[in-house]
């Protein structure tokens, strides 16, 4: 009896420990400084493992599967050169990817102080904050909300430069983001504190822009659009449509091109590039009257081609040459009336 009752002992403690052991094992978790899991229970989110760690509480699990969130950001595919979606949610273990990482938004629109619209994109290094993952957990969509908030960052700080300004300080305007990202971070860290934290400690901040032509704005947008096979009468309205702002009209932001073209130039460039303006607008004067298909008669004057300094110039030079070629008279002579221009 007495050797049964130890055997039965026996066996009961090997069931015991034979269980123990596969639930340490299934409930074994090793989060490294790079790697991490989240748990919740039936309350919503409990912890972010650190270090190696047993989940002794059976209602404590590890978020993975089908219903964890959706931790993906936006970066290059630098085999295409476009943009992929990455995953630092590993469903099937619930790993959590903690290194850093290159978020690159799709190219967004921003707008200078004096209303110049650029077309910004935007490379922003990132890694979770292990510290703040309740924040990732409890967040819906964790790829529109870093977007918007790197877009917003950028938008503030080109908001703050007049467009001369933003050329000459693309370091100020990324360090000023990335400080804009970090202080946005940290105000939404506590309760009652305005905004909310993302959960993400951001590192370094890039951009490059571009700017669409805006002198040709007018143009396509006033010229429609001509059918293949288009007839001469359909291409004349259209070239005369495409005039009708007339034949130098710039908006304030195209003006504001044009003063920061001539801001601390020396004058001869100055004058080289009113030389071409001039050019530019005296054919856009003649194209204009042409296209009314009337005869119209205009006096060089009127035109301002008497009075310009090219043609003084050349002019000049004509008479020069017409002096120096010209037979000397014998004995200091008058020269003849015939030989003068």
């Amino acid at each position: 009896m007495t050797l049964a009752l130890i055997i039965a002992v026996s066996a009961l403690v090997g069931v015991v420990l034979l269980a123990a052991a596969f639930y340490i094992y299934t409930r074994y978790y090793e989060a490294r400084y790079d790697r991490t899991f989240i748990t919740h229970d039936e309350r919503g989110f409990k912890r972010a493992l650190k270090g190696k760690v047993v989940l002794w509480d059976y209602e404590e699990s590890v978020v993975k599967g089908p219903e964890a969130p959706h931790i993906e950001f936006v970066a290059l595919n630098p085999a295409t050169g476009g943009r992929r979606t990455v995953k630092l949610l590993d469903p099937k273990s619930g790993s959590i990817n903690l290194r850093p990482q290159y978020c690159a938004p799709l190219p967004f629109e921003a707008v200078t102080a004096d209303a110049h619209k650029v077309i910004v994109e935007a490379r922003v290094q990132f890694s979770l904050n292990r510290d703040l993952l309740k924040h990732v957990y409890e967040i819906q969509e964790f790829s529109l909300a870093l977007d918007t908030r790197i877009q917003s960052a950028f938008r503030a700080e080109i908001g703050r430069r007049q467009d001369e300004e933003l050329r000459a300080a693309l370091h100020d305007v990324e360090r000023a983001a990335i400080e804009h990202l970090r202080r946005a971070e940290e105000e939404g860290d506590e309760a009652g504190e305005p905004g909310m934290a993302l959960g993400v400690k951001f590192h370094t901040a890039s951009f490059t822009y571009t700017q669409p032509d805006e002198f040709a704005a007018p143009l396509l947008a006033s010229a429609p659009t001509l059918p293949p096979g288009a007839t001469p009468e359909q291409h004349a309205a259209a070239r005369v449509a495409a005039r009708a702002q007339g034949v130098l009209s710039l908006r304030p932001q195209q003006l504001d091109q044009l003063a920061d073209v001539f801001r601390n130039r020396d004058p001869d460039s100055t004058s080289a590039i009113l030389a071409m303006l001039e050019m530019q607008t005296r054919q856009n004067i003649a194209e204009a009257l042409a296209s009314a298909g009337q005869l119209v008669v205009v006096t060089p004057q009127e035109l301002g081609l008497i009075t310009a300094a090219a043609q003084r110039d050349a002019v000049a030079r004509a008479l020069n040459a017409s002096d120096s070629a010209a037979p000397h008279a014998p004995n200091g002579a008058a020269r003849p009336p015939e030989a003068r221009i």
